[in-house]
């Protein structure tokens, strides 16, 4: 045998000779690796059942020879297949003693299969031996080739061989293991080990000759003993051990089926004494009745015992029944009786367990729920016995009952559920779909239901439900049904309306109108006459092209259009407003989305005082949206205050700010700008709003003195106390507050010297107006503004100065500090502190030529 070569870097590999597979052999060559494994994994029960330790050796090193010969056919056949363009035989010897490490792998194998649960450490050693079993069977059958080429080893996928070798080895012992909780079949069980084993050998053979290299030799190899040739050896190999796999296999199944015919009988011998034992401890024990029930061929039923627990259940002497069990039958409920005679013939004839359940009729009327239990067995007359037990079951199913009722019934009004609408609204649509006639969802919402609640009780609510429920079933026919949702919500489900769209839309809208009618009755409760109104929408359909869900949707939505009309009125779904109910439920979604991904962004406009310099700027909040681009925040800021998030919104913007305030502080040239931010309503109203700023401030490490809040004036009179405690204490941080939009309200003058504030920004409406009002009320007012301001120690900022004529205005009536498009635009921070520059010098310029302002 030559050594292992393996290739290296001067090896020339581009030199070596190649071949081809016959793709038939190849299969062949798994199938036996795969019938292989199967035949000596089926000597494992063999091994088991063996009543002496020298039987069980037999069966072991059978299952072992098994094996290794299977391997060692696996490889030879695939040899067979691989064809090479130079003469090759093979070392006899050699060859022989190539099939032992396989033998002795497969003998560790059926060791370790054979235990019942195998340890995880004995699989993994299992596998590994294994594994090397069929590596060194492999490459001892390599080096039993006798051929002019130089074999060398391409060391990864030599490597590679030997690791899937033990892998799939060690799956394949494992599966014994842990296949069997996921499927109970133990042959199934033996087949996915056995063709785990198979691929593990095959795999490894293929593997391995794919980590072979052939380079041409200068001479052929010598050999000292008898060589043969290629095809006689290995179709010789292939024909003997097909033929020591077939009788192997055949020995196995027979012997396995003869062992397992003689566990069945001894099993059924003691399954039969157990079943005596256990029915003697069932006749004291068990509550109910125990019996045993004959069955003759001629169908004749006897009970050839009965316990004393049949007089409390049937009514009836045990010796009454032993020889004609017929009298049973006048006690069972008639409507049951032919539903157990069926399941005693299904029983009988598939000698299944019987279990059925039924009802009887006592004496006095009142009726019990029975369940029936036995186990049946053929005698030897044809005759079929069952042993079992009778049991009263009826507080069971009226538990049942009362669980069914709450599963599938409101519990307040005893109408269908949510649970039940949405499968008889299935069935609508389905039936739908089969008759081609339309069907109708009515949404039904009581108004001003909760007013009621408040005003008179939950429980008086609780009676109108009850009474309107009533009338509303009483206005129903045939197969439509009314469900309650909860609270006030009701749905009526009306089916076999007109094939026509537009008779149905009629026919659907008059039972509207007669359901309404019904509701807007007055009812009397306690000593309140109530008249109530309903909103009612309706959603037509035909067939399953909408699901469930989404006609509920749309008959919700048309009920809400029909509150939005004024309430107490009928509307159909319409599907524009539906899509703009999903774009807001969209745009909320994606907004939510943009909060957690940072898509929010701060751009700043430029605030200059009287002689032009920049002194400040406003944080003004941007989304960059994924698909849609920059939007302003006319596209998302009033679903952010509808819907809450405009406070983690804040929180943000507020962060991002003063972080930028930080960065500033660091610039010279930008160290004094103070910063102005917007504070919505639900952020400043929030308890804590005064630490969250603070603590805002002090974690970014911005300057409190150049920050400035915006507040608006409705927002600080919503609690004037509070407002007026939270920017004390903020003020007293350093802090600075400015009025935004002042002048919009009609309470502004009242308060505003009560108010800590620092500015008042004008609106910029008003800036606007008063260019093209140059001598009426809109100049005057912007002048009383900036008087009263003033008068009262504050700054005036007014905002939307555009254009130079409004900038002169401004200041000629002494305004201190400018916002607008005249001085810049809104920018994200690179621009902007690009737009300061060009402010600055265009600032010192003006100065340098004389045109200094007062």
């Amino acid at each position: 045998m030559s050594p292992l070569n393996f290739t290296g870097a001067d090896t020339p590999v581009h030199a070596a000779l190649s071949g081809q597979y016959s793709i038939a052999l190849v299969v062949l060559s798994i199938l036996i690796a795969v019938l292989a494994a199967y035949a000596s994994f089926s000597h494992v029960d063999l091994m088991r059942s063996a009543r002496t330790r020298l039987t069980r050796i037999v069966w072991h090193v059978s299952g072992a020879v098994a094996m290794g010969v299977g391997v060692w056919t696996m490889h030879f056949t695939g040899m067979v297949a691989f064809r090479m363009p130079v003469e090759i035989s093979y070392d006899l010897n050699l060859t022989l003693t190539s099939v032992l490490p396989a033998i002795l792998a497969g003998f560790v194998t059926l060791n370790i299969i054979s235990q019942d649960q195998p340890a995880v450490s004995s699989i993994a050693i299992g596998g590994l031996l294994m594994g090397a079993g069929i590596g060194a069977m492999h490459y001892t059958g390599m080096g039993a080739m006798v051929t002019s080429s130089d074999i060398h080893y391409n060391p990864w996928l030599f490597t590679s061989s030997i690791g899937i070798a033990v892998l799939l080895a060690t799956l394949a012992l494992a599966t014994p293991r842990l296949l069997p909780q996921i499927i109970e079949d133990e042959t199934t069980t033996r087949l996915a080990s056995a063709l785990l084993m198979g691929l593990a050998i095959s795999g490894m053979h293929y593997v391995a000759m794919g980590a072979t290299v052939f380079l041409p030799g200068d001479h052929p190899q010598l050999v000292a003993g008898a060589v043969m040739d290629q095809t006689l050896l290995a179709s010789l190999a292939v024909l003997a051990s097909l033929i020591i796999l077939g009788t192997s296999t055949t020995t196995a199944i027979m012997r396995n089926r003869l062992q397992m015919a003689e566990l069945e009988t001894e099993r059924s011998e003691a399954t039969q004494k157990h079943m005596r034992d256990r029915f003697r401890k069932i006749v004291s024990r068990l509550p109910g009745m125990v019996y045993q029930f004959r069955l003759g061929p001629d169908g004749a039923m006897s009970f050839p015992y009965a316990s004393n627990a049949i007089r409390d259940i049937y009514g009836v002497e045990p010796e009454a029944v032993q020889q004609d069990a017929m009298r049973l039958t006048r006690v069972i409920h008639p409507d049951d009786l032919d539903g157990v005679f069926a399941s005693i013939r299904e029983s009988a004839e598939t000698l299944k367990p019987w279990q059925h359940e039924y009802r009887v009729r006592k004496p006095d009327r009142s009726i019990l729920w029975l369940q029936g239990n036995a186990l049946p067995e053929r005698e030897s007359d044809g005759s079929i016995l069952w042993n079992g037990f009778i049991m009263d079951v009826t507080e069971r199913r009226k538990s049942e009952d009362i669980i069914h009722q709450l599963a599938f019934y409101d519990a307040l009004t005893g109408l269908p559920n949510r649970r039940q609408l949405l499968d008889r609204l299935q069935l609508a649509r389905v039936s739908s779909r089969v008759s081609l006639k339309h069907g109708a969802l009515l949404f039904i919402d009581l108004d001003d239901f909760k007013r009621l609640n408040d005003t008179l009780g939950h429980s008086t609510g609780d009676r109108l439900l009850k009474v309107l429920s009533q009338r509303l079933r009483s206005r129903l026919v045939g197969t439509d049904t009314l469900a309650r949702l909860g609270g006030d919500e009701f749905v009526v489900i009306l089916e076999n309306l007109d094939t026509e769209e537009h008779t149905a839309a009629i026919e659907a809208e008059r039972m509207a109108e007669k359901l309404r009618a019904t509701l807007t009755q007055s009812v009397q409760l306690g000593e309140t006459i109530y008249r109530c109104t309903a909103s009612i929408g309706i959603c037509l359909f035909t067939g399953e092209r909408e699901s469930t869900e989404e006609l509920l949707r749309r008959a919700d939505v048309a009920m809400y259009q029909a509150k939005a009309a004024g309430r107490n009125a009928i509307h159909f779904f319409d599907p524009s407003i539906h899509a703009a109910i999903e774009a807001r439920f969209r745009l909320e979604a994606e907004f939510r989305a943009a909060l957690d991904n940072n898509e929010l962004v701060l751009f700043y406009q430029a605030q200059v005082n009287r002689r032009g310099e920049p002194c400040g700027a406003e944080a003004l909040i941007r989304w960059q949206h994924p698909a849609r681009g920059l939007l302003g925040p006319a596209a998302f800021i009033n679903m952010a205050e509808e819907t809450g998030l405009i406070a983690p919104m804040g929180d943000t913007v507020l962060r991002t700010a003063c972080h930028q305030l930080s960065l500033w502080g660091e610039q010279a040239e930008a160290d004094t700008l103070s910063l102005a931010v917007n504070i919505s309503a639900r952020q400043f109203h929030q308890p804590d709003f005064v630490n969250r700023i603070l603590t805002i401030v002090d974690e970014t490490g911005a300057n409190p003195r150049l920050l400035k809040l915006e507040l608006t004036e409705s927002l600080i009179l919503t609690d004037l106390d509070d407002s007026v405690t939270k920017m004390r204490a903020l003020r007293a941080a350093g802090i600075r507050f400015a009025m935004d939009d002042f002048g919009t309200g009609y309470s502004s003058l009242a308060y505003l010297s009560r108010l800590p504030f620092d500015e008042v920004k004008i609106d910029q409406a008003f800036i606007r107006q008063a260019q093209l009002d140059t001598e009426g009320a809109d100049r005057s007012i912007v002048e009383a503004i900036i008087g009263l301001t003033h008068s009262l120690g504050m700054r005036v900022v007014a905002e939307g100065v555009e254009t130079p004529v409004q900038r002169e205005f401004l200041l000629s009536r002494r305004c201190d500090v400018f916002q607008g498009y005249l001085f810049s635009h809104p920018e994200p921070v690179t621009a902007f502190e690009q737009t300061l520059e060009a402010l600055r010098k265009a600032c010192t310029m003006h100065s340098i030529a004389g045109g200094k302002q007062d």
